[in-house]
């Protein structure tokens, strides 16, 4: 699968003239290496001189990680290393990702390679990796595995007196339990009134009969993040709870049957925002109906108003329509989707029928 993303590299380059790519950023470099430290760059020119730099905490490590690259372990600082090997290289215009050097390091690698043009690839590259390759799409499998299994213990746990902290911790000792190499940093557990805070961090407030608990988490695997979000209500729920409850869920579904290759992201926005618009809380629904994931918690594009950006196979998509009411609470569900030839895989399998725990 390298091999794949490297070659669409080569072909921007070759596009855009640009003699070699210099590849800073840990998610990037870790999408065409392999490479997972914490140090090092990657200078690409050609498939039979694509360059790995690193310090000597990484030198094994690297050669472990990255077989199709050549490692070199420098002692100077590897920027210097870099701008060395470019300029061995005959580089007269360089790739760079802009937004990911500081200010500081542009001026630097200008001043070490004064004669070349620095050109920014970082829009190209984001790009290439809008498209998911089945080696990703795997581990985004075993992701949401994790969290349909987590959701299903969290089922167990959730009862009145416990807080929402409580709840954080179990989740992510559980999928961490289950293989997770990490979790998603920003996971929310809202319960109760605060239920309505779309990105509501857990706190110690103590989950009383008749809260709503909305949990969005996600288990990360091999770098690769994932999305989910349940809302379940503690006690029996009242109309409002089960009007709303409702009206998000025909909104996701309606979604997911109108998603395929083809439909652009503000089209496939409409469908859920629509049917939350129609039932009198438009006002209750301000985020975006989804948007992409991979290396990043946020990736392009988007299920927003704004975004025309046309879905193709391999693209990965959350879909999470909600309804957010000051004072009262909030849902949302939220699926995990491929974009495939003939429409769409959905990787999250867990129930969406209301849990009245």
């Amino acid at each position: 699968m390298r091999l794949n993303r490297t070659k669409k590299l080569y072909d921007v380059l070759e596009e855009q003239a640009i003699d070699a790519a210099l590849i800073f950023s840990r998610a990037n470099r870790y999408y065409f290496s392999g490479f997972t430290g914490s140090s090092g760059y990657l200078v690409m020119n050609h498939p039979s001189e694509q360059y790995l730099l690193t310090d000597f905490r990484y030198g094994d490590q690297a050669k472990d990680e990255a077989p199709l690259f050549q490692v070199e372990v420098k002692q100077q600082p590897l920027l210097e290393s870099a701008a060395l090997l470019l300029k061995k290289m005959g580089a007269r215009k360089v790739g760079i990702e802009y937004q990911q050097m500081s200010y500081h390091d542009v001026l630097l690698l200008k001043k070490l390679l004064p004669d070349a043009e620095l050109a920014d690839i970082e829009p190209a590259i984001m790009n290439i990796r809008m498209i998911k390759d089945e080696e990703e799409i795997e581990n985004f499998r075993r992701g949401i595995e994790i969290c349909d299994q987590a959701f299903n213990h969290i089922l167990t746990f959730i009862k009145e007196r416990v807080t929402e902290q409580d709840i954080g911790l179990e989740l992510e000792y559980f999928m961490k339990k289950q293989g997770a190499g990490g979790i998603k940093e920003n996971h929310v557990i809202a319960s109760g009134e605060r239920s309505s805070l779309p990105h509501g961090q857990a706190t110690n407030r103590v989950i009383r009969q008749g809260d709503f608990v909305k949990m969005d988490y996600g288990a990360k695997v091999n770098g690769y993040y994932t999305d989910f979000t349940r809302t379940v209500v503690v006690g029996e729920p009242d109309e409002k709870q089960l009007e709303i409850y409702d009206i998000v869920r025909r909104a996701q579904e309606a979604s997911l049957q109108a998603l395929k290759p083809g439909e652009t992201c503000k089209d496939m926005d409409e469908v859920g925002r629509s049917i939350i618009r129609d039932a009198g809380y438009g006002e209750n629904f301000g985020h975006s109906l989804g948007h992409s994931i991979g290396l990043a918690v946020h990736e392009s594009p988007a299920l927003r108003s704004t975004d025309e950006t046309v879905l193709q196979p391999g693209m990965v998509i959350t879909v999470e329509p909600g309804i957010y009411i000051p004072g009262f609470g909030g849902v949302r569900i939220e699926d995990f989707v491929v974009i495939r030839e003939d429409g769409i895989e959905n990787l999250t399998k867990s129930t969406k029928d209301l849990q009245i725990l």
